[in-house]
């Protein structure tokens, strides 16, 4: 459930919901012979988590770049919080929280040191209490006085998003925020991407992990080959995909009898693995678990996989996303 917040108010103004908070139109951007963003238009509101996925290459980064005024497109207008980046770059960029693939940190500045800085770039003088309230939010405060070098990956990653936030952002970018984490690094810096959502702000991120993209994202835009391919939220993509989800188990069973349960597009075995294709998984399964019955069996590592972000990804493209 995407639950309704109030909206921010801040350097852009009063309320912001009745307008998009990034407005993208006929993006156009080119290198040379190659066209990397082909009429790209989207927008995208207060207060939603917005993800972009895509192959690499397939112009993600490059959309993010002229969001951020670091890239001059050849055909287009994007405005933030209703600024022209192409005329407004100033206003634009106070509005902006920015977290790369990867981040660069002074190597002899400690933690609240490079907040401070980073506050300072946008000419906002934060009090030391300030400063140790931002590290607390991402569970660095205890790292106030070390180095970045010395930090592990996922805290890596956690203070680039608190250095993000430094200027008090509508609007935070993240590219690719977990690529290399492990899993519970990754499950936290997901927990600080909901907060930051949760506080009113907009989010818009980059993703190859599909799982990443269910979790956190009201809606997603799969971009390949510089073109918008498919545009709704998470459920919406996998809805259209009709596609049939997966039942496994390690069972003995006559496939004539499996094949007449409801539901039931497909069975076949795979050596002692019974794969069952089912457009209604629920009612296939009650089916297996009294066909086992009957036949005095038991329904070993019984799986059901239901469609993904992924499916939706190959369905359309024919690849993996990576």
């Amino acid at each position: 459930m995407i639950t309704t917040l109030e909206p921010r108010t801040g350097a852009a103004g009063p309320a912001l919901a009745d307008r998009p908070a990034i407005d993208i139109a006929g993006l156009e951007v080119s290198y040379g012979a190659v066209k990397a963003v082909r009429n790209i238009t989207l927008q995208i509101y207060p207060g939603e988590v917005f993800g972009l996925l895509g192959p690499n290459g397939a112009g993600k980064t490059t959309t993010l770049s002229v969001v951020e005024g670091l890239l001059k497109p050849q055909a287009g207008r994007v405005a933030v919080l209703g600024y022209d980046v192409a005329t407004q770059a100033t206003q634009v960029k106070q509005q902006l929280g920015i977290s790369l693939q990867s981040t660069a940190f002074f190597d002899t500045l400690k933690l609240w040191e490079l907040v401070r800085l980073y506050a300072g770039l946008y000419e906002k003088m934060l009090t030391r209490a300030q400063i140790l309230a931002l590290l607390a939010r991402f569970e660095l405060q205890d790292k106030a006085q070390v180095l970045a070098q010395q930090l592990s990956g996922g805290q890596q990653q956690r203070l680039a998003l608190a250095l993000a936030l430094a200027n008090d952002p509508q609007i935070v970018i993240l590219d690719e925020p977990t690529t290399g984490l492990d899993p519970q690094a990754r499950r936290n810096v997901w927990d600080s991407i909901r907060q930051i959502r949760a506080e009113g702000r907009t989010v818009l991120l980059t993703t190859h992990y599909m799982e990443e993209a269910q979790e956190l994202c009201h809606r997603i835009a799969i971009i390949d080959r510089g073109e918008i391919i498919a545009l709704d939220t998470p459920g919406g993509l996998i809805n259209q995909l009709h596609a049939d989800s997966t039942i496994t188990a390690t069972v003995h069973l006559p496939a004539d009898q499996v094949r007449a349960l409801p539901g039931v597009t497909g069975a076949r075995y795979e050596g002692d693995r019974l794969v069952v294709q089912s457009t209604q998984a629920q009612e296939t399964v009650f089916g297996l678990q009294k066909l086992a019955v009957e036949h005095q069996q038991i329904l070993a590592d019984l799986n059901v996989k239901q469609a993904d972000l992924e499916d939706v990804f190959i369905a359309l493209t024919g690849r993996k996303i990576r």
